[in-house]
């Protein structure tokens, strides 16, 4: 006699332990990845591409303002100029 109950409980019991067993070696594969010379090579070349936007941006600011400035000290030296003549 077949038991379909019993089939489904074994292939129920080895889907699991065939699903951690593919957890556990894609969890060591991917950990000798993360730790290889490569990754870190990578992330400190992302982390020194975001410093250089973040500064890139620092200096657009001062560079608008330092032309703000300018333009303003320009009006003034030109006010003088027709107020002197």
């Amino acid at each position: 006699m077949e038991n379909p109950n019993f089939y489904f409980w074994i292939g129920l019991a080895l889907g699991v332990v065939v699903g951690a067993v593919g957890t556990l070696i894609f969890g060591r594969i991917r950990g000798l990845f993360a730790k290889s010379e490569v990754a870190k090579l990578r992330q400190e070349n992302r982390t020194l591409k975001q410093r250089l936007e973040k500064k890139d941006k620092h200096i657009q600011e001062m560079m608008y303002h330092t032309e703000k400035i300018a333009a303003g000290l320009a009006g003034q030296a030109s006010r003088k100029s027709t107020e002197g003549s």
